[in-house]
């Protein structure tokens, strides 16, 4: 049994590699234009619409300045736009920064569809059912990290 379990955790650990793999070649060329922390921003504004930089910077973990550090730089490349009203900043993804966002979702989006194309009916099934189960699996780890890399599990305004 204890076998069966180290090969399973071995595939299960290979395939991450795989994923990590699309993944970070579908964000590579965004990281030639924005730093990570930033891309992460930019798929916040994107898929959640405008909010307040101190949002921003408690969603993200950062210190209030280091977030006005980044949006300063954002809005230098125009990839945000920033609105103060009284002492409130509103940051807005502007139409550069949904482009991006859009660009490394669609090229990893490519790349997994080839990998599945690849499989047959049967094997894309057996993934689709392991995936679900990894997934349901792991519904009470703190994701949030992923879905800010990845712009995965979150809805657009």
């Amino acid at each position: 049994m204890a076998t069966d379990d180290a090969s399973t955790e071995s595939v299960v650990v290979d395939a991450s590699v795989v994923g990590l793999g699309i993944v970070l070649r579908s964000l590579a060329p965004a990281l030639e234009h924005v730093t990570l922390q930033q891309y992460r921003i930019l798929v916040l504004l994107v898929t959640r619409g405008p909010m307040r930089a101190g949002d921003l910077a408690a969603e993200l973990g950062l210190l209030p300045s280091g977030i006005t550090r980044m949006v300063d730089r954002l809005v230098r490349d125009a990839y945000v736009r920033r609105n103060v009203s009284g002492r409130e900043v509103i940051v807005t993804a502007a139409d550069t920064a949904t482009e991006l966002v859009d660009q490394v979702l669609t090229r990893r989006a490519a790349e997994f569809r080839g990998a599945l194309r690849r499989m047959s009916p049967a094997e894309r099934r057996a993934v689709q059912q392991a995936a679900d189960a990894l997934v349901r699996s792991a519904a009470d780890a703190p994701l949030l990290d992923a879905q800010l890399l990845l712009a995965a599990g979150t809805e657009r305004p």
